[in-house]
């Protein structure tokens, strides 16, 4: 069984602590708002992965997770009781992370199944 997991790590509002409520009020309206809107997108990019996969004769199931994404990841590898964890590198990170990234990097250094980055 393939399992299709897509973590969206979640908006941090910085301290606002001089504003006025009725901004934060509304600024706080505005990170849930994006947050949804980002989570309906994952839903939908995880939905067409895991039909990919079943037109081509996996079984498959997929998730969307809230959190940082690289504990949500293994934390989906141990749920899921995976054999191979596969992820996609951006190199999004600094100069030391610039082939791989954070979560790549990570994911090589703690995951206790093997793992395969794709770039």
């Amino acid at each position: 069984m393939a399992a299709v997991v897509r973590v969206v790590e979640p908006v941090r509002m910085p301290s606002l602590a001089l504003v006025p409520g009725s901004v934060r009020a509304g600024l706080a309206g505005l990170v849930r708002a994006d947050m949804a809107a980002r989570v309906r997108t994952a839903r939908r990019e995880v939905d067409a992965a895991v039909a990919r996969l079943r037109r081509a004769g996996w079984r498959a199931r997929g998730s969307v997770r809230v959190g940082v994404p690289l504990p949500e990841l293994l934390r989906a590898v141990r749920e899921e009781r995976a054999g191979m964890l596969a992820l996609g590198a951006r190199g999004a990170g600094g100069a030391v992370r610039l082939l791989l990234g954070s979560v790549a990097d990570g994911a090589l250094k703690r995951a206790s199944v093997p793992v395969l980055i794709v770039r």
